[in-house]
């Protein structure tokens, strides 16, 4: 992996190669005897993640990973018209009917680096003990020559039920009480963070919070976190932008409580994950994010806008704005 043996990751063992991953199934096959490296646990999933139905995820349908099980983002979200991160106990449930136990080891993957990030995110705050992130995706499978199949893989239901690690979130209300505290890292467009734009169609409310830190728009296509192929950036090169933008560190801390953010959780979860890496303990992900902070939803079945039957106001925080 791109990030392995370098000297700023904290948790290289996070990003793993498709070779790593071969291995893993290749030892559970007992066509290998030596247990790969970094690997403790007796149990892996493999986790396709994408946004839709199974019926729809046609990436997963043409081909996958051989044992990979289809997990459509959705699940962890409460839906339309908010898709905000749903209670704990809820997301241990999705988890549980994924197959996971205390000891299991999850590999996530996705066409999306942003959403396997994301899924990373939310397994760990959820309370799974081992997740990793398969670089590059099953691009990167297929380019180092390992087979594929069609299958549709059904998990296994367990029960999951484990200390979550609430430390990792920051809730609005953590927000309000902390936003003049901490350095509010935020990942979005430029044009989002000056309220040209909310840079979601289901999303009114343009700004910023007050006095967050713009660090560069964490989505795929802005490759500020990832290569064109899907694989992530050395970990150095993230460390040495966020010290540009104002972000600064001593050795395993940042000066300040930072706290990432974007319009829904997504492009934060990647550069938590980042921090995460590079060993960062005083982190936490805004997971509803600026639609969270901006934003009150209120059923209202004459509303036809953006967001039929939900009428959408200002949520009353503090908003910054480049706009006159």
């Amino acid at each position: 992996a791109v990030l392995a043996g370098t000297a700023f990751a904290a948790h290289p063992k996070i990003i793993v190669t498709p070779a790593w991953v071969n291995s893993v199934q290749q030892f559970h096959a007992k066509k290998i005897t030596a247990r790969p490296a970094n690997y403790k646990n007796n149990r892996f999933v493999i986790l396709q993640t994408g946004w839709g139905k199974l019926s729809e995820a046609k990436d997963y349908r043409i081909g996958h990973i051989p044992g990979a099980v289809y997990l459509n983002t959705d699940e962890f979200e409460n839906g339309y018209p908010r898709w905000h991160l749903k209670p704990v106990n809820e997301l241990q449930d999705v988890i549980g009917k994924l197959g996971s136990t205390h000891d299991t080891t999850v590999i996530v993957y996705s066409k999306q680096t942003i959403a396997a990030a994301r899924i990373w995110w939310i397994l760990n705050y959820a309370g799974v003990s081992d997740v990793r992130v398969l670089d590059g995706g099953f691009a990167a499978w297929q380019a180092a020559g390992f087979a594929s199949e069609t299958k549709i893989n059904l998990p296994q239901p367990t029960k999951f039920r484990v200390q979550p690690r609430l430390n990792w979130l920051a809730t609005t209300s953590y927000v309000q009480e902390n936003f003049d505290k901490v350095w509010l890292a935020d990942t979005r467009s430029a044009a989002e963070y000056r309220g040209e734009i909310s840079g979601y169609d289901y999303l009114q409310q343009r700004g910023r919070i007050p006095g967050a830190i713009a660090i560069g728009d964490a989505d795929d296509k802005a490759l500020l976190y990832q290569t064109a192929e899907g694989k992530f950036l050395p970990p150095a090169e993230i460390a040495t932008r966020w010290k540009q933008a104002g972000i600064k560190s001593s050795k395993n801390q940042f000066e300040r409580e930072v706290i990432f953010y974007c319009g829904s959780g997504w492009r934060s979860s990647i550069t938590f994950l980042y921090a995460y890496i590079l060993g960062y303990k005083n982190i936490r992900n805004y997971s509803d994010s600026w639609s969270g902070w901006s934003t009150t939803y209120t059923p209202d079945a004459n509303e036809k806008g953006i967001t039929p039957g939900w009428r959408q106001r200002a949520s009353g925080n503090p908003i910054a704005t480049d706009q006159r």
